[in-house]
């Protein structure tokens, strides 16, 4: 097995032609953004995201593969025919404005797949309309390049979402920063607010809680002038939510005071071809109130809000109210309510039977975990025995 601890751009050059591809082909199987990918074979820096699934491929190389990758490494020409052979480019052919419409539909149907069943059930959809997107731009017309490029970096956002489900966070980091990039190079202000709210989310995951906070307040800088009332709504939620981690309590509250005036007068949530945050509403600024209670001391408003959050979240959202669900368990915990908060987190993991989320999975283990202390109670064992049933836990 071939281990390369520091990655070059050498070394990127000898794993894409030992793999036969063009640079376009082995970013998008990396999930990397093409100017990424072209940038680490100039010379530019490789971050821990990309020497990450640089590592993964390579230690997916056949036999073959493997000897052509020592042989261009070390700058000799391999022998094996299958390495010389390039695999045919997709050809999506000249877009115009009506197909890229069709595609942000695709998009938008894919998002709807993720909400109800799980990112498992919208991986494939992700993964070839991403390929095809990154085909319409090598033909796409300049009049049409920004509005493209926005699409590009969303899929490029859906994709880092799906491998933060499921716990990918290096993809999901590369995939974030070639979106905002991309998102950039649109010109594209609500986009780069809206991916830098999906860092700071993922930073929170990984503990990294200052540099969400960095992220949460960079979103903010480019929201300022948006005519989305949602995405500034979820600005707002994403700032307030890293806010509360570190203990900045005034600013955390302020935010969600900002994000509850963003949000007057609209419904519970919308179309996604209404906003990128169409999943905000109500019921997810309650569900973060909560969340942000509880994180500054005060379970019992924390509890009452998430209670509240999960009568306002649309049945269509299921991770979304599981995990709100979830999130109600530790309040309930911190005041010794053990039979609702069993009973919360079983309701969650009922839930499962349709949203199959390796997150949503994880994040009932670990409410789970936090009941160990009256792992003897029969609230919680009556819990173990219905997570066993969901194969979620084992015996």
């Amino acid at each position: 097995m071939i281990v390369v601890t520091t990655w070059t751009a050498r070394d990127c050059r000898a794993l894409r032609k030992a793999l036969g591809m063009k640079q376009t082909e082995l970013a998008d199987d990396l999930l990397a953004g093409l100017r990424t990918y072209k940038r680490w074979e100039n010379g530019g820096t490789i971050g821990e995201g990309g020497h990450a699934a640089l590592s993964a491929r390579l230690a997916k190389l056949s036999p073959s593969q493997a000897e052509a990758f020592r042989r261009f490494r070390n700058g000799d020409e391999p022998e094996p025919a299958e390495v010389q052979s390039e695999p045919r480019r997709l050809d999506a052919g000249r877009p115009d404005a009506a197909t890229i419409a069709s595609v942000r539909t695709t998009l938008w149907a894919a998002m709807e797949l993720d909400d109800k069943l799980g990112s498992p059930a919208a991986l494939g959809l992700v993964t070839a309309q991403k390929a095809l997107t990154a085909a319409m731009l090598r033909d796409c017309g300049p009049e049409l390049q920004p509005a493209l490029l926005s699409l590009y970096a969303e899929w490029h956002g859906l994709a880092g979402a799906l491998a933060a489900d499921d716990g990918d966070h290096a993809t999901a980091a590369q995939c974030y920063e070639d979106a905002r990039e991309y998102a950039h190079d649109a010109e594209d202000d609500d986009l780069a607010a809206y991916m830098l709210c999906h860092m700071s989310q993922l930073a929170i995951w990984q503990g990294r809680r200052r540099i969400a906070m960095d992220h949460a307040t960079a979103a903010r800088s480019w929201v300022t002038q948006s005519a989305d009332r949602r995405l500034r709504a979820y600005v707002g939620i994403r700032f307030a939510d890293a806010a509360g981690r570190i203990g900045q309590r005034m600013a955390a509250l302020s935010a969600l005071d900002d994000a509850a005036h963003a949000l007057d007068g609209l419904t519970l949530s919308c179309h996604p071809s209404e906003s990128r945050a169409y999943f905000v509403g109500p019921g997810l600024l309650e569900s973060f109130s909560g969340l942000v209670h509880t994180q500054l001391g005060d379970p019992a408003r924390g509890a009452e809000a998430s209670r509240h959050a999960v009568g306002l979240i649309p049945e269509t959202f299921v991770r979304d109210r599981a995990l709100t669900l979830l999130e109600l368990a530790d309040p309930l915990g911190r005041m010794g309510e053990i039979e609702e908060a069993a009973a919360v987190v079983g309701h969650a993991a009922e839930m499962t039977a349709q949203n199959r989320s390796p997150r949503l999975a994880d994040s009932i283990r670990s409410a789970r975990a936090q009941l160990l202390p009256w792992a003897a109670t029969a609230p919680v064992i009556a819990l173990d025995e219905q997570l066993v049933a969901r194969d979620i836990v084992s015996r």
